[in-house]
């Protein structure tokens, strides 16, 4: 199996599993959201950037400034993504907030048609449409659930604005760096974001909650590093609007996982839904982006 293939049916689902498990593992946290995002950020980064130190930065020290300002407004637009999925969680239910964060792959499409020039063919169309047909039967349930809801929805849609810009840039970013490099710079700069919104917020930033460590602890290892970093290895072999699509997986595990952790039982539209999401997940996957 070629380095292509094993991103695109090795490495992205068991990405997408582990994604899958943010959603939950931040729901049973105590302490204020911007707390938990903060901590999971700069452990990960410290965690990759100890590797990445290892080979003595080489790939970082050789960007130019270009390269380092857009690895900046990347670690920036992940730093709002994970500010703004945290909080929503804590307002909306599971499957509103991981579809809605969920159809950032319409922008990562858009945009990396623009600006990196790759043409996304008609059948990742059909995919994308599909997922989001199915998510929008996973989250119609709860666009009626009132205000507090919608503020949730309204995060979540500029969550998926934010990790949007971040895929793309990534896409371009990460041809120049390894992996431990760039994750670990994101994560860094993501952290950095997430510690002033804490602070400005008056956000507590010691644990709420003895557990809340080896919360912030399994998010760390699960959805960050076996998680989103792995989708920043992806990014370096198959094309922007794949891995972008791929993430749509997300929202059917989680709904899952949401039914059996928190009680939060899917309607029969959510399943529906679901199933309609892994058939445009795999009709996506299998499509190949044009020359």
């Amino acid at each position: 199996m070629d380095v292509e293939r094993a991103a695109r049916w090795v490495a992205l689902p068991a990405g997408v599993l582990a994604i899958s498990t943010s959603s939950i593992l931040i729901r049973l946290t105590v302490s204020a959201p911007l707390t938990t995002a903060t901590y999971r950020m700069f452990v990960a980064a410290a965690i990759l950037l100890a590797v990445a130190a290892i080979a003595g930065f080489r790939d970082l020290r050789a960007l130019d400034r270009r390269s380092l300002g857009l690895l900046g407004l990347s670690g920036g637009l992940l730093g709002i993504h994970f500010a703004l999925w945290t909080t929503a969680l804590f307002h909306t239910t599971v499957a509103s907030a991981v579809f809605l964060v969920d159809t950032h792959p319409v922008i990562v499409a858009l945009l990396a048609r623009w600006v990196l020039a790759e043409h996304t063919r008609v059948s990742t169309w059909v995919g994308i449409g599909l997922t989001m047909a199915g998510g929008a039967l996973i989250a119609t349930s709860d666009f009626r659930a009132g205000v507090d809801a919608l503020l949730g929805d309204a995060m979540a849609i500029g969550a998926a604005a934010a990790f949007a810009g971040y895929l793309v840039i990534g896409r371009h970013v990460r041809q120049e760096l390894s992996t431990p490099s760039y994750a670990g710079s994101v994560y860094a700069l993501a952290g950095v974001v997430l510690l002033v919104l804490a602070l400005a917020s008056g956000s507590e930033l010691v644990p709420a909650s003895p557990r809340d460590p080896l919360i912030w602890l399994a998010l760390v290892l699960i959805p960050t590093l076996a998680g989103h970093t792995v989708f920043n290895w992806a990014l370096r072999h198959v094309p922007a609007s794949i891995v972008g699509v791929s993430i749509l997986g997300e929202p059917v595990i989680s709904t899952t996982l949401a039914w059996l952790v928190l009680g939060e039982h899917p309607t029969p539209s959510a399943l529906v839904g679901g199933l309609i999401v892994l058939i445009g997940l795999f009709v996506a996957l299998r499509s190949r982006n044009e020359p």
